[in-house]
């Protein structure tokens, strides 16, 4: 991932687009030096992604805030959209319902006991895909 992210700073670079190239280079900065700080090494994919959704979690917030305000948001929109391109395929709200509504039909008991189980299967099986405050909500609701 962080190989991807370093060509296409470059690419970034050549073509003069600053908005990509200053945001790539501050995360791909800010994900070597996990790396960097743990043994001298380079970090792994999911590191990486760790930095990409911390990012995206304050552009996010940074988009709500600027259109609280009625301030042009359109370059911190293009900044989420650069970072969200690295990241798998998010499952949408009905995506994950269904998802969560097929596992529980297969637990050997409908309780709340089981939601740990639950949250752990949906991390097993789809990780990174999923909002995890919302998959959480969904998987209450399934198990009362």
């Amino acid at each position: 991932m962080l190989e991807k992210m370093l060509k296409q700073n470059m690419a970034a670079r050549k073509e003069r687009d600053t908005l990509t190239s200053n945001l790539l280079t501050t995360v791909i900065s800010e994900a070597k030096m996990i790396g960097k700080n743990d043994g001298n090494r380079e970090p792994t994919d999911a590191e990486v992604m760790a930095v990409i959704k911390k990012f995206l979690k304050g552009i996010n917030e940074s988009i709500v805030a600027m259109e609280k305000d009625n301030r042009d948001s359109s370059n911190y929109k293009s900044e989420k959209e650069i970072l969200e391109s690295y990241l798998p395929k998010q499952l949408s709200e009905g995506e994950l319902k269904e998802v969560i509504l097929k596992m529980v039909s297969e637990l050997p008991e409908k309780s709340p006991a089981m939601m740990g189980k639950l949250m752990g299967q949906l991390k097993q099986n789809y990780e990174n895909q999923f909002d995890g405050k919302v998959a959480s909500k969904l998987v209450k609701e399934a198990l009362v």
